[in-house]
């Protein structure tokens, strides 16, 4: 039988593992990150949200943007399948 890997999961799901970075609206100074996340007991992709902190982002954040946790939530699968 053919089994999945987590590398084919990661390249159909490109967001796996991504951090994306949103700036304070008051004190532009602040960013908060949100990593997309596998969580393998829940078969799906979790976001961890860190507080605000005082950084500059890196080069490989990307900048936040509200339709990315849409696409995340919408995406989640409701049974069990190749990836757990």
């Amino acid at each position: 039988m053919y089994e999945r890997s987590f590398l084919d999961l990661q390249k159909w799901q490109p967001l796996i593992n991504k951090v994306f970075f949103e700036r304070h609206p008051r004190h532009p100074e602040q960013i908060r990150t949100y990593r997309m996340y596998w969580n393998g007991m829940a078969n799906k992709i979790t976001p961890q949200i860190s507080n605000w902190h005082t950084a500059e982002p890196t080069p490989e954040m990307e900048p936040y943007h509200p339709k990315i946790m849409s696409a995340v939530v919408t995406q989640q699968t409701t049974q069990m399948g190749d990836f757990y």
